[in-house]
């Protein structure tokens, strides 16, 4: 089968497609031929030798966090997913023409959905997912703020924030670009951040009170008005460090507060963990998964995930860069 690795020479991180030898599944997997795959911040990351896989051997590192495509093949044990379903996962090595996954971790696309809307949907529906209600404990009413909203994930986050009942939803973006974008898909009030930081607009904006769930992308810097524009009881949820890993935290307010910091990632996350995410999803969310369409910002061949990539960090996207990946 094909398949897009990183390679290395003298200049640095390059990306190349390969013939690999075709994955089978063991009996709890699944196959999937895949038909799509999406642009992830996590593969710039990858290519610069911060997020490797947790265990990836000697074996070529190969692009990509998640895919959507046809079950080709499943284990024997398996049961609830035929060869044949359209499905999408989040799966390390998404970007080739096979994956294999376990079974547990495969969602079906919804009917009226596109294979590209479902790669450009799945990471970040079961990302904020677990960082709204599982780990932020989002109960309906509740204020959400979230944090680099305008990102695909951040967009996501502002829709299933909505869908799942919370009351003002506050999204920070550095420029007014997506403000309207942002508007449709439920968010309240949206708030550019300058150099004065967000805390005094998101306190006026709460009468004072502060924000109940805080959905943070960016990481450090903003740290410390997180801390101060927090309500009584708290939460915030640290998904991403687009602004690094480092802040001041005011541990006098964090107490008097009684606030919770919770980390989430992926990457520590056995299949027995991963698939209880996709489980709480799939219990709350309607199987059309109509109010939580992804925003793709462009489909582009998976023969041109470089400038995909270039894209990515050019930052000049709004919503989810896919590739569309055809046999060869």
């Amino acid at each position: 089968m094909k398949a897009i690795v990183i390679e290395q020479n003298p200049s640095g991180s390059v990306l190349a497609m390969r013939d690999l030898p075709s994955p089978e599944p063991s009996p709890r997997q699944v196959k999937i031929r895949v038909r799509a795959a999406s642009v992830n911040r996590a593969d710039l990351a990858q290519r610069a030798g911060t997020h490797q896989p947790v265990s990836s051997g000697s074996a070529p590192v190969i692009v990509g966090l998640d895919a959507a495509g046809d079950v080709v093949s499943v284990g024997r044990e398996v049961t609830g997913v035929r060869v044949g379903d359209r499905v999408m996962a989040i799966v390390s090595g998404g970007l080739s023409e096979e994956v294999v996954v376990d079974a547990a971790l495969v969602v079906p696309i919804p009917h009226a959905w596109s294979y590209e809307e479902g790669a450009a949907a799945i990471l970040g529906l079961m990302t904020e997912h677990n960082a709204l209600r599982t780990a932020g404990g989002l109960k309906p009413g509740e204020t959400v703020l979230i944090h680099a909203a305008a990102s695909s994930v951040g967009l996501q986050c502002v829709q299933l924030a909505k869908y799942l009942g919370a009351g003002a939803v506050i999204a920070t973006v550095r420029t007014d670009r997506a403000t309207d974008l942002l508007r449709s898909q439920g968010a309240d009030h949206v708030v550019e951040v300058g150099e004065a930081g967000f805390a005094d607009r998101v306190l006026e904006l709460t009468d004072g009170r502060g924000v109940d769930v805080i959905v943070d992308h960016v990481g450090g810097p903003y740290l410390a008005d997180n801390i101060r524009c927090a309500a009584l009881l708290g939460r915030l949820v640290g998904v991403g460090r687009l602004g690094g890993a480092h802040g001041v935290l005011d541990l006098e307010t964090l107490a008097f507060k009684r606030l919770s910091i919770i980390g989430v990632t992926f990457r520590t996350r056995d299949a027995a963990e991963k698939a209880a995410i996709v489980g709480a999803l799939l219990s709350e969310v309607d199987p059309s998964f109509e109010a939580l369409r992804p925003s793709i910002d462009r489909i582009l061949p998976w023969t041109e995930v470089q400038q995909a990539q270039d894209l990515m960090a050019a930052n000049s996207h709004l919503g989810k860069i896919v590739l569309s990946i055809e046999e060869r």
